[in-house]
């Protein structure tokens, strides 16, 4: 399970009312929630699992933080400048620490993915959060992998940075999608979006934070969750 929480740092979706027209829609908070398999809520570690993932967004930055029910801990991935900038900060308890990526490391979010197609399927659409989305199919190259099913809006132009995931084409929005992750089959739905304007500081590391390795978060997670 140690890569579960990482797996869910990486995406963006909509809101419980229809956006009002705007020539841009390239600023506010995006909330989703996290549904898993039954199986799984059954577990001791359930508790510790995230549920909320929340995306703030304002023009090329974009922050993606995720937390559980009880707020021990929160996990963020801050992108600037559509990905020139990018860091992952873990606050446990009273412990907050912060890892800068270097240009060229990729983000723990995922293991490298095989290669994708997309295919877009133009008439079949659904409607969540109040907003008709599109769908599109993620075929993986490997046939071990079964195929993700997407649902998307371009009426968002949330501007996401490549994280090596099977959604880095996909344009605008993600509203819903599946994800099959280690062979636990996940969801997360689009549930409520604000689109308001935000103050730039929300994608500066803060003060309080101190540098750590990337491996050091990865241990702490995973012992939060073991």
């Amino acid at each position: 399970m140690r890569y579960l929480i990482f797996s869910l740092l990486f995406v963006s979706v909509m809101s419980a009312c229809r956006l009002e027209d705007s020539s841009k829609n390239d600023e506010g908070v995006i909330t989703y929630k996290i549904v898993y398999p039954e199986e799984v809520t059954q577990r001791g570690f359930a508790a510790f699992l995230p549920t909320k993932m929340i995306s703030t967004f304002k023009g090329k930055d974009y922050k993606i933080s995720i937390k559980g029910d009880l707020s021990l801990y929160q996990l963020d991935y801050i992108s600037r400048s559509n990905g020139d900038s990018t860091s992952t900060l873990f606050r446990i308890f009273d412990k907050r620490m912060y890892h800068q990526h270097e240009e060229d490391e990729y983000l723990f979010l995922f293991e490298r993915v095989d290669e994708t197609r997309l295919e877009f399927i133009e008439d079949q659409t659904k409607v969540i959060a109040g907003i008709e989305c599109k769908k599109a199919i993620v075929h993986f190259s490997n046939p071990d992998l079964r195929n993700i099913t997407v649902y998307y809006t371009e009426e968002i132009a949330i501007v996401r940075p490549k994280e090596n995931s099977p959604f880095d084409n996909i344009p605008g929005a993600l509203m819903e999608f599946d994800l099959n992750f280690k062979g636990l089959e996940l969801k997360c739905i689009a549930e409520e979006v604000d689109m308001k304007k935000i103050n730039s500081k929300s994608f500066i590391i803060p003060e309080n934070y101190t540098p750590s390795e990337q491996g050091e978060i990865d241990e702490l997670v995973t012992s939060l969750l073991q």
